[in-house]
């Protein structure tokens, strides 16, 4: 009853806002929200890709010295992939009895790629290299200015205005920058038995 009542107030929404804005008779407004909708999901099925060698240059100049190039590597494959399972405008969960009814935001991604993009025209133009060509200071100070009009803090990785902000707020908020924080194997949200739960975390490299 309750899915039914969504999809009811849904589909009248669309056809409300459908004759406000087009003048629309309800029969056409119904087409033309069934068309809007379906030129959504075609464009939604070709996800953006970041272009990858730009990205890799990004995490070496934004992620922590102490990953290693390996650990970098796999940092920003990881946020590779959370980019490309990444859903827009999706519902969100929300409390039990709660009407309400919450989205997340627009997709990130095509303005993340224009922002790696202008980064190797500007380092193009500057310094006549890729971005990967240049070295991490030159990258760092390429991306200071960005960065400090993108404003501070680190939050969910998709509501970040940069993308090194949403690669940075991605590894740091992973089980693995826990560890390098503190030193220790604490493992975040990873399933472990009961037994040992009351001993304190090993050291990080520490033979098991």
């Amino acid at each position: 009853m309750a899915e039914s009542r969504r999809t009811f107030l849904k589909q009248s929404a669309a056809t409300v806002a459908a004759v406000s804005l087009t003048g629309c008779a309800p029969g056409e407004a119904r087409e033309s929200a069934a068309q809007t909708d379906g030129d959504a999901a075609t464009a939604g099925a070709t996800p953006v890709t970041l272009p990858v060698e730009t990205l890799r240059a990004i995490g070496e100049a934004v992620l922590p010295d102490e990953l290693g190039s390996d650990g970098r590597e796999r940092a920003v494959r990881a946020f590779e992939r959370w980019s490309e399972a990444l859903e827009p405008v999706a519902e969100l969960s929300h409390p039990y009895l709660v009407p309400e009814i919450r989205y997340s935001g627009p997709d990130p991604r095509p303005g993340w790629a224009a922002q790696l993009e202008g980064l190797e025209k500007e380092c193009g133009s500057r310094h006549g290299l890729s971005l990967s060509e240049l070295d991490v200071p030159g990258r760092r100070e390429l991306l200071a200015r960005p960065l400090g009009e993108a404003g501070s803090g680190l939050g969910a990785p998709q509501n970040a205005d940069h993308v090194a902000l949403a690669l940075m707020a991605h590894f740091f908020g992973s089980p693995i920058a826990t560890d390098l924080c503190y030193g220790r194997a604490i493992r975040k949200e990873l399933c472990r038995s009961i037994e040992g739960a009351e001993d304190e975390p090993a050291p990080l490299g520490a033979a098991p």
